[in-house]
Parts: structure tokens; sequence; C-alpha cells
């Protein structure tokens, strides 16, 4: 098997569950040496790293709150531990809150503009001060969404956090492409993640049902996810960056 990412060293945010969850297993099968970020499920941070080892790379993980304003440092300190300077970060740690937007409160607000937005913003910033000092190129893959473009009730500072994650693959895709730092975005559509196990999980006849309105007939798994972010992760996009790869099974072209 070819091993697309073997040597490589990932930092992977929000990488017990989901869409983390999913990118850290395809990485590891591609050879890549894995650190991850829980917010609060231990349990499920160790049984994954338990399971990656069995790929013969290399794991470990932090419980991280995102919004701590030590978040960042915190982060970068304990993945060193385990390898060094990393190749590569996939900003996928996330929060919403389905709210309406009259009823939308401060606490909220700030809440998931710090966790989807400037937790990110900050890690990127980190990740490619070390690369730069190191003289290493570099991959930063940020999972954004749909909804970054497309409105969905009772999600409006979710949209905002996610169209401003848009904005600084961008510009940070064009300030460090000088230094061979690509910068790239995944916006996933409706995915079966553990954030919303409240409608696939308890109410499957519904979510079967938003499915079939989407082109491809079927809503997203999080291992539709991994594949894209292989590929951004791999020298097989070595001369994309500033991109954003929609995988949301043609939702979004209606």
């Amino acid at each position: 098997m070819v091993e697309r990412l073997r040597g490589k060293r990932s930092i992977i945010t929000g990488g017990a569950n989901g869409i983390g969850k999913a990118i850290a297993e395809a990485f590891a099968s591609e050879g890549s040496d894995i650190f991850l970020t829980a917010q609060t499920d231990e349990a499920a941070a160790h049984n994954l790293c338990e399971h990656l080892s069995s790929f013969g790379v290399r794991t470990s993980y932090t419980l991280l709150d995102a919004q701590e304003p030590d978040a960042v440092s915190h982060l970068f300190a304990a993945s060193h531990k385990l390898f060094g300077c990393a190749d590569i970060l996939v900003n996928n740690a996330a929060t919403a809150t389905r709210t309406a937007f009259v009823n939308f409160s401060l606490e909220e607000y700030n809440r998931t503009l710090e966790v989807n937005l400037r937790f990110p913003f900050f890690t990127t910033q980190y990740f490619a001060r070390a690369c730069i000092a190191d003289s290493r190129q570099g991959s930063i893959i940020n999972i954004s969404s749909i909804s970054a473009t497309k409105a969905i009730s009772k999600m409006s500072a979710y949209q905002c956090s996610k169209a401003g994650l848009l904005m600084l693959s961008k510009g940070a895709a064009y300030e460090l492409a000088s230094h061979g730092i690509r910068v790239n975005t995944i916006s996933p559509g409706l995915t079966a993640t553990k954030a919303n196990s409240d409608q696939w999980l308890h109410n499957p006849s519904v979510w079967d049902e938003r499915g079939k309105d989407i082109p491809l007939g079927r809503t997203g798994q999080p291992e539709d996810i991994a594949g894209a972010a292989i590929f951004l992760a791999s020298e097989e996009s070595n001369w994309i960056t500033g991109a954003n790869i929609v995988v949301d099974g043609g939702d979004s072209v209606i």
C-alpha cells in the first residue's frame, strides 16, 4: 500500500470524534504520526490513540478547551513532546448553538467565534511561525462548512465563524505561499457527527428524508471528508493553496 503521509506529523484539533476522528484514522493509515485534541471526551481520545497505534505510528492527545487563553501554546507544547514540529495542521475543532438570531446571547456568540475562528487563526499563526523558523514547508487544512455561504435557520453565529474561516484560509494562503506553506479549506455538507447525533440517531426517518433532497441521494459520513483531507495533506496537492473543496453530495449546487 502506498502511504502518502509516511514520515509526516499531523495535529488534528477536535480529533476524538466525528470528522476529526475519521481524518485521524485516514492519516494514520497513510503513515502519519497523529497528535489530537479533545475538549472533554478523554475516553474517546484514549481509545482512538490506541487504535491509531496499530498502524505503527506515534499517537497522543491532550484535553483542550479552545476558548481558553493559553489553548494554542498548550496545544503546541504538548504536540512537540510527541514528535517535535508538525508538518500538517487540521483545524477541525468547532462548536455550534442552535438559537434564534433575536435570542442569541453575547456569551453564545463569543464562544462560537472564539472556538471556531479565533482559535484556528492563532493555531495557523503558531504553526506557520514554527515552519518558517525551521525552514520547512507545511499544509494547513481548515474545516469550514457549506453553511458559510448557505443560510441555515438558527445558526447565524456559526455561519459567521465558518465564513470567516474561509477568508482566513485565503489570506493566510496568500501570505504564506512564499514560505512553502499551503492553506486550504474543506467545506462539508450535512454529515452525521456526534454534534448532530440528536438528528440522525433519534430521528432516522427525518434524517433520511433530508438526504433525499441532496443530489447524490444521501447525507454524508465523516469518512467522506477524510479523502479530501488526505489529498490536501499529501504531495498530490502541492500546487494547490487557498482552495475550498466542497464535500456535500451536491447540496450546495441547488
